[in-house]
């Protein structure tokens, strides 16, 4: 009997400290809960980048425009026949080079070397990290860049240039020949003569003469309210509220999407993406993410344009992106912010081009379009790109899915891209970007 009791004071002081070691262990856990919660933002952008894959990041963030020099004299090209940026892209997605070494920040050898004819440029539309354009380097190198130079005389080395700070990096190359892709490119079928004049922060086009441009037409198609609030909110009978233009889909507290009645515009908010990415590639990274999950068809999306915390995406015909009329021109929008994320986007995909009659709009000189900015008020220092892209309007046929492309010189002036008739024609004043912007345009 006493061998029993002696057992079973063993066993409950044994039971009890198993207790106590399993309430130590649920206390830490506990109390360890903050930080392990502050890890799951970064956790979270690990895992999305690493969804995205390289092919993928290279398709979007891909070069736009492209200039060689004949005789002395700088030319944009482009070639309907052979893809010259997606063809680069092909020849260097292998790289394996080392780590690109910085030569020098001088904007006077930078300028020299904008000018030499000894080299084949290819240019983003705005800034990207050396993380996305080289596959072994540290995912968080966010030295950036937005051009590159090709010797037409050697496949030594390539070279990424910053045009803000008049940086450039050299890369070592092995076994790559850029012999093909240079003569694709000075035997492309349009060539246009250029200067490069410094704008901001941006060595850009300049077109010396009146250009003549094609207009396009395209059938279009768009995904309903479901396709946006099954892929955002998922599939758990989101709340639905309409207002005038506008409808509002709830998923709790920390999701919602709003539709317009009348466009083809949408606005989604996350209140609990909260954390604003710290470093450039990982902005970049994130935001494609977040991107495609909304699952706009892709085909021609390209990367266009970041500020702060916000970087777009448009949809591009040829090399020039396509705007929408309205207040909201971008595809795709994401703004990151300490109260939440928000993406505005524009379900109209543009599928099968029609033929059409020939139709050209000219377009006056790159400085006459200036000139007539400076008459109207604005200073140099105001401007911070002109370029030419195409402006999507409804098509003057019966067929509501057939929209028009014409070309029309595009500005941004404080952060703000418009027209340049658009521009003319307002008091400087700046748009409300707010919800307002969904019910009109296309």
């Amino acid at each position: 009997m006493k061998f029993k009791d002696k057992v079973s004071r063993v066993a409950l002081r044994v039971s009890l400290i198993a207790m106590v070691v399993l309430s130590i262990i649920l206390s830490a856990v506990i109390w360890g809960s903050d930080a392990r919660f502050s890890r799951i933002e970064e956790t979270s952008n690990q895992t999305q980048t690493k969804d995205l894959g390289q092919r993928s990041l290279r398709d979007i963030y891909l070069p736009t425009q492209t200039f060689y020099f004949k005789n002395k004299k700088m030319y944009q090209v482009y070639d309907t026949k052979n893809n010259l940026p997606l063809e680069f892209s092909k020849l260097t997605q292998s790289l394996r080079p080392l780590l690109p070494i910085r030569i020098w920040s001088s904007q006077t050898k930078y300028e020299k070397m904008l000018r030499n004819p000894n080299y084949i440029q290819l240019t983003y539309p705005d800034q990207i990290t050396i993380s996305l354009f080289l596959t072994n380097v540290r995912k968080n190198d966010s030295r950036e860049f937005n051009r590159i130079f090709v010797s037409t005389t050697s496949s030594d080395y390539i070279y990424l240039g910053n045009d803000e700070n008049h940086t450039l990096y050299r890369i070592r190359l092995n076994d790559v020949s850029f012999k093909t892709l240079i003569e694709h490119i000075r035997n492309a079928q349009t060539q246009m003569p250029v200067t490069l004049e410094k704008v901001h922060d941006d060595y850009l086009p300049f077109y010396e003469k009146n250009l003549s441009l094609p207009v396009y037409s395209y059938l279009t198609n768009e995904e309903s309210d479901s396709y946006f609030v099954y892929r955002l909110l998922g599939s758990n009978n989101p709340t639905q509220h309409s207002n005038g233009d506008t409808i509002t889909y709830s998923n709790g507290v920390y999701e919602r999407l709003i539709a317009a009645k009348h466009t083809h515009n949408y606005e989604y908010i996350d209140y609990q993406q909260d954390q604003i990415p710290k470093t450039i590639s990982r902005k970049l990274n994130d935001s494609l993410y977040f991107v495609r999950k909304i699952g706009l068809s892709e085909p021609d999306l390209r990367f266009f344009d970041a500020d702060d915390n916000t970087v777009i995406y448009q949809n591009y015909v040829e090399e020039y992106p396509i705007f929408l009329p309205g207040k909201y021109k971008m595809r795709a929008q994401v703004k990151f912010a300490s109260n939440g994320m928000t993406i505005n986007f524009n379900s109209l995909d543009l599928q099968i081009p029609i033929p059409t009659n020939g139709e050209k709009k000219t377009l006056i000189p790159t400085t006459v379009a200036m000139d007539e900015l400076y008459q109207k008020g604005y200073h140099r220092k105001d401007i911070e790109r002109i370029i030419i892209g195409y402006t999507a309007k409804s098509s003057n046929s019966k067929n509501k899915k057939l929209v028009d492309l014409e070309p029309a010189y595009y500005v941004k002036i404080n952060k703000q891209w418009k027209t340049l008739d658009e521009w003319l024609n307002t008091n400087n004043q700046l748009d409300n970007a707010g919800k307002e912007g969904l019910v009109d345009g296309l």
